[in-house]
């Protein structure tokens, strides 16, 4: 199955073949743009891969926000030690990240809607065997709201990984030694999110810890901060007059 996008003179085709895992791609919703880079990584990845679902114990608008405000959540997950994660904003809807793992990255999110989003990311790895890895990958998120017979809310999230690498000895290397090698690259690209994930466990178990040490960074931007702390703990938000 292909959509078809008609090329303009002098661009590329972008024309998508759809496979069992990109089914699910908001296709008919997507800019050109965004079906290029989707076209690009999807058409012919070195490796591809759909997470089991993973459960986020915090309410849907707490999770959203996590993943809207992306800066300040890489700061929450460094403070509370659960990673070492470095975001800055480039553009409306970019970031540039290090996992301070030899791994660095460009995101750009191609879409969101209510229960899906899609990133595509450009990145880099300074490794001890390879000593430079470029390549390209699509992570999709889908998320649904779940409740529990306690009647708490839960976030459950699968995530699709498509993943090319520049180097075409490299990509035959790793079509070779799949699982082991895919499983690296996967846990490269769901890093971050799994470590949203932690976060919200931390914010679940004591959300009024986390928002006191979300105001110990100064650096932050004050209005995102007084927009979680509402979120985390709107029983000590005072009401606006």
């Amino acid at each position: 199955m292909v959509l078809l996008v008609p090329p303009v003179a002098g661009e590329q085709d972008c024309g998508l073949r759809i496979d069992d895992l990109g089914r699910s791609f908001p296709l008919d919703r997507m800019e050109r743009h965004a079906l290029c880079l989707l076209a690009g990584v999807v058409n012919d990845p070195t490796t591809s891969h759909v997470n089991p679902p993973i459960v986020t114990p915090v309410r849907k608008a707490v999770y959203d926000f996590l993943l809207n405000h992306v800066v300040l959540t890489a700061a929450l997950v460094r403070t509370l030690g659960i990673g070492q994660y470095t975001i800055d904003r480039v553009g409306a809807q970019g970031f540039q990240g290090a996992d301070g793992q030899g791994s660095e990255a460009l995101v750009e999110l191609l879409y969101k809607d209510s229960t899906q989003r899609v990133y595509h990311i450009q990145g880099t790895h300074h490794g001890r065997v390879f000593p430079l890895i470029t390549g390209e990958a699509i992570v999709t998120l889908t998320s649904q709201t779940r409740r529990g017979n306690d009647g708490k809310e839960s976030v459950e999230t699968q995530m699709a990984v498509y993943a090319r690498l520049d180097n075409p000895m490299l990509a035959a290397l790793v079509k070779v030694l799949k699982p082991f090698l895919r499983d690296v690259i996967n846990g490269k690209l769901v890093g971050p999110f799994l470590a949203i994930q932690r976060l919200g466990e931390l914010i679940a178990a004591d959300p009024e810890q986390v928002s006191r040490q979300a105001e110990t960074m100064l650096e932050l931007d004050k209005a995102e901060l007084d927009a979680m702390r509402a979120l985390l703990v709107p029983t000590l938000t005072p009401p606006s007059p």
